[in-house]
């Protein structure tokens, strides 16, 4: 009788655990920002969670914030998707635009961004970056002053996302 009960204890707790270790490989998990370069929509040590899921049924987007590997220092980061695979990035006079896949300028309009705030890439100079790869992503973080992004490591790899930062609601 004892031996049954356990067994039946070790199945609802082994149940509870797998179905725990899915979740949160697969569908959700959560995260830290470390640092300052998501300000002001971000802030450093604040808690977050991630959908994984999304990204298993769809491409991640322009304006998204996503959880991403560091490529440089093997580090978990959280940056805004601005430019896509296929597309070419251009920062001028503290403007991004964007020659998308079929030739067309966009110049970004960036309302999570504090007003007047100063894009530039780390020499000071306008830069047209190459075009990114048919798996690569061209990130930037909101405080750009504060962020080491893709002007400074390069795009990233969809590999290298884990998932879209649910945004938090105040």
């Amino acid at each position: 009788m004892m031996l049954t009960y356990l067994w039946k204890t070790f199945k609802v707790v082994g149940g509870i655990i797998f179905i725990l270790l899915l979740t949160r490989t697969f569908i959700i998990e959560t995260g830290r920002v470390n640092g300052v370069s998501m300000l002001p929509n971000y802030f450093d040590n604040q808690k977050f969670f991630v959908n994984k899921f999304a990204l298993l049924v769809a491409l991640p987007e322009r304006g998204q914030v996503v959880h991403a590997n560091d490529p440089v220092h093997n580090d978990l980061l959280i940056k805004r998707i601005i430019g896509l695979p296929g597309e070419q990035v251009r920062i001028f006079q503290n403007v991004v635009s964007i020659t998308d896949t079929e030739g067309n300028v966009i110049t970004l309009g960036e309302p999570y961004l504090i007003p007047n705030t100063i894009t530039r890439v780390w020499n000071q100079t306008s830069s047209d970056y190459p075009v990114l790869g048919p798996d690569e992503y061209f990130v930037l973080g909101d405080n750009r002053e504060a962020s080491a992004d893709s002007r400074h490591f390069g795009p990233l790899k969809r590999s290298d996302i884990i998932g879209l930062v649910i945004p938090q609601r105040n």
